[in-house]
């Protein structure tokens, strides 16, 4: 699955603590103990090494359950039990998770470097009588991209000094040959006092309405991000709507997680490839 990136209204491809609320089932320990085939995989608190996870996985993984304190993939943030098959995928599944994922880091998750993935059992599993899933939360090196390497655990990484927090981003793409560009690959965090030509601003949650489509969606959130830029930089939104040397783009929105209820995106700001920045552009006090 793929993000999409919205820049200046054209849609563009981009490559791609652990008790929470209850809505669909028993959690962690008990119901880990009565799945047959369950033991052996992680329990919440535990970190999952040797398999990368994606943004939008909602699907079985061969588990290797690790301490977080070792190199791995993903960390294990719930487990909750299902009461349908895993193939019917459920708002209360990825609710569950959403919940789970905000409580153990301090904030939304969308504000940080971070997915959301939902571990389901494999058919065989499911045969057995595993009943389980696991709501993993990762840290990605590009908005959208799959899990990256790390060590010690996500718990708090938005709380504080927010270790984990969204901030700047050093865009990777093809150019257009006007001084911006084609089509954009990676949205790849770094500190803001490296080297970078993006930067993140905030989310926009759409309603709770079925999916518009990608397009009607991109004009939508274009003009969210426009207005959270110019906030963003202290000045008025019609003088950024002037300004040629910033763009804005927008990931998210897309259909398969917007039925399970994530239809929040993304809004960053971008300058031109041959202009890099080595400070923030937000706006003073």
């Amino acid at each position: 699955m793929r993000w999409k990136i919205i820049a200046a209204g054209v849609l563009l491809s981009l490559a791609a603590g652990c008790d929470g609320p209850e809505p669909v089932g028993e959690a962690t320990a008990s119901a880990v103990a009565a799945s047959p085939s369950a033991i052996a995989l992680p329990a919440a608190g535990m970190c999952h090494a040797g398999q990368s996870l994606g943004v939008y996985d909602y699907r079985p993984v061969t588990l290797n359950a690790v301490d977080c304190a070792a190199e791995h993939q993903a960390e294990i943030i719930r487990v909750g039990r299902l009461t349908t098959p895993p193939e019917n995928k459920t708002r209360e599944v990825f609710t569950d998770c959403d919940t789970a994922a905000r409580e153990y880091v301090g904030g939304d998750w969308h504000e940080g470097r971070l997915g959301l993935a939902i571990i389901v059992p494999s058919t065989q599993e499911w045969i057995d009588g595993v009943r389980e899933y696991r709501c993993a939360l990762f840290e990605f090196f590009a908005d959208g991209h799959s899990s990256r390497l790390r060590t010690g655990s996500l718990k708090d990484g938005l709380r504080g000094t927010r270790p984990l927090a969204l901030t700047c981003v050093e865009v990777r793409a093809t150019p257009d040959g006007q001084g911006w560009y084609k089509t954009i690959d990676h949205l790849v965090a770094t500190d803001c006092a490296q080297p970078h030509n993006g930067e993140y601003i905030g989310l926009h949650t759409g309603p709770d309405v079925p999916h518009p489509g990608m397009t009607k969606l991109a004009r939508e959130v274009t003009q969210v991000c426009n207005t959270k830029a110019a906030t963003f930089l202290g000045e008025s939104p019609s003088k950024f709507q002037n300004r040629t040397d910033l763009r804005v783009v927008m990931t998210g929105g897309i259909p398969d997680r917007w039925r399970l209820g994530d239809r929040t995106a993304r809004c960053y700001i971008l300058t031109r490839p041959d202009n890099r920045l080595t400070k923030s552009l937000k706006a003073g006090p």
